[in-house]
């Protein structure tokens, strides 16, 4: 049994800000391995830990909390939620969700790995507002069970983090969007949810507005609420609609732009891969490399000598 339950009352219980660097410095023994804190994500940060076996005092966070385990092995684990103790048998994948402000405490029983997703309760509840006409929705707390779409967010925010220490902002905007939606889906306390009727896509002005917008400044590191502030539109509703019309996501569709921009550079021009690189908007040229060999089949310089043979 946690020792914690026993002393809830008479322990201090303390508070934890992901705004801050060392957010877990007194709730956890080891800082976190990754960190998008100096990525400077809006709204959202991604913690990678790798902790012994421990048990983390009584705590509540200033955001929404999801941990994913990364832990190839069952953890044996005790958790307690605004002071229901629940005991979890923790595998692979499994997700668990502490909305702010929520008295917390856990306690597993051997090393684990997992990722630590922090939302910014603004953020969601801006999303909530511009998807479902909701002034407000709170999150349900769940005790750590299989989630496969926030486990493949969270790995692909993970990604992002370790590919370059950065991540493409309309990226990671897209899979913030996604997350929120789904936990406003799934883990609200909202009842009536009803997703606006708009299904016939983008207006073609707002759809040429969108893609000249884009076109124009595919070398900044662009952001999905720049593009929709273009066309006067929430994010996401434009996400949603850009889709429809486009049958591309908006970061899809401006990851392939960008791409094709590079191969008339590398074809018509004699600079660098990596003059290339910077003006078709990647932050790296590995994140550049990696993104042309998966839409393309080869490298830049591959294909570069291919095309000039």
């Amino acid at each position: 049994m946690l020792a914690g339950v026993r002393t809830m009352l008479d322990e201090k219980i303390l508070t934890v800000d992901f705004a801050q660097r060392d957010a877990c410095s007194e709730i956890l023994p080891r800082s976190p391995l990754f960190s998008s804190y100096d990525a400077n994500w809006d709204g959202i940060r991604l913690d990678h830990h790798q902790q012994p076996g421990y048990e983390t005092p009584e705590h509540y966070f200033h955001q929404h909390i999801i941990t994913i385990s990364l832990e190839q092995s069952v953890t044996k684990a005790e958790r307690v939620i605004n002071g229901r103790l629940q005991g979890e048998y923790i595998v692979y994948g499994d997700v668990a969700v502490i909305p702010a402000n929520t008295n917390h405490l856990s306690r597993w029983e051997s090393e684990a790995e997992f990722l630590v997703i922090s939302l910014e309760p603004t953020l969601f509840t801006r999303v909530a507002f511009e998807s479902v006409d909701l002034q407000s929705a709170d999150i349900i707390p769940r005790f750590a069970a299989p989630d496969p779409l926030i486990q493949q967010i969270g790995l692909a925010l993970h990604s992002e983090l370790k590919s370059d220490g950065m991540g493409s902002r309309i990226y990671i905007e897209s899979l913030t969007t996604t997350l929120c939606i789904h936990l406003l889906k799934h883990y609200s306390a909202s009842t009536d949810i009803t997703e606006s009727s708009q299904n016939r896509g983008l207006s073609r002005l707002k759809l040429r507005q969108a893609i000249s917008y884009i076109q124009d400044n595919l070398e900044k590191d662009l952001t999905l609420t720049e593009i929709s502030e273009t066309v006067g539109m929430s994010m996401y509703h434009f996400s949603r609609l850009f889709k429809q019309s486009m049958g591309y996501t908006p970061h899809q569709y401006v990851m392939n732009c960008r791409i094709e921009k590079a191969k008339k550079l590398l074809t018509r021009t004699e600079q660098t891969i990596d003059q290339i690189c910077q003006q078709v908007g990647f932050q790296s040229q590995s994140h550049f490399t990696n993104v042309f060999r998966k839409l393309i089949g080869t490298t830049p310089k591959v294909y570069r000598e291919k095309v000039k043979i």
